[in-house]
């Protein structure tokens, strides 16, 4: 990071799901994202604040303490993918580093072409993206979603075509997963706890009958461009077109 933040909600979640770009290990943390530490938060002094419009703290509180970007990356317009450009292009305006975004964009979108290229290899198999919310629950990804916005651009068919909400997911029975025998699954991690890889129920799922399951390495599902191009990375590799 060329501008690491001061300051960040969950920090250790930060460095265990979203991973990269690193923090440094200077970074403070300021609590829940929900309900971040406004005390600590004020006494810090920042020149700028970032956050999820319609999550945690009001932009109207946060702006009591320093001006404050509030970006829709996730909303009622699905397009997670072409708001993170934006929110990018935004931020590096009020920092005056215009230039670097722009440079940064041209890379990765010359990176996801690449990845697209490869992936005209790929056997075609859709993909079913979760991540375990329990033993028994996942949530499953697809329209609106920030991965769905990358497997369109690098030409691979999301399986997921079922009603999701605003963050681009939605939250079902394990046995949903039996109802795509064709696709192949893509574990999220943390993945299901080992008593239930072990299980009839686990066995009896026809991708990972067929081998068809793979485990993503761990990937931020709400992050923003450089999550977006982790994800891309981390799922060519997953799927054998690295």
């Amino acid at each position: 990071m060329e501008l690491p933040p001061f300051a960040v909600a969950e920090a250790p979640l930060y460095g265990d799901r979203v991973v990269v770009p690193a923090l440094p290990d200077v970074t403070v943390d300021l609590g829940l994202r929900s309900w971040p530490n406004m005390e600590l938060l004020r006494a810090l002094k920042p020149d700028l604040i970032l956050s999820q419009a319609g999550y945690g703290a009001s932009s109207a509180r946060l702006n009591e303490i320093a001006r404050t970007l509030s970006m829709p990356l996730y909303s009622a317009e699905r397009q997670p993918l072409k708001a993170a450009e934006a929110g990018l292009r935004t931020i590096a305006g009020h920092i005056g580093r215009e230039r670097i975004a722009a440079d940064y964009l041209q890379r990765s979108y010359a990176r996801l072409d690449a990845i697209a290229l490869k992936a005209k290899n790929y056997d075609g198999r859709p993909l079913l993206i979760v991540k375990f919310a329990d033993e028994r629950l996942v949530d499953i990804y697809g329209a609106g979603g920030l991965f769905d916005d990358v497997l369109k651009h690098i030409g691979i068919e999301n399986a997921w075509g079922g009603p999701t909400n605003n963050w681009g997911f939605a939250t079902a029975g394990l046995e949903v997963i039996a109802r795509y025998p064709d696709a192949r699954v893509i574990i999220i991690e943390p993945g299901p706890p080992g008593t239930l890889l072990q299980s009839a129920l686990w066995q009896s799922l026809p991708a990972v009958q067929k081998g068809h399951v793979a485990m993503l390495t761990p990937t931020w599902v709400f992050g923003a461009f450089p999550s977006a191009m982790r994800f891309a990375e981390v799922i060519q590799q997953s799927i054998g077109i690295a």
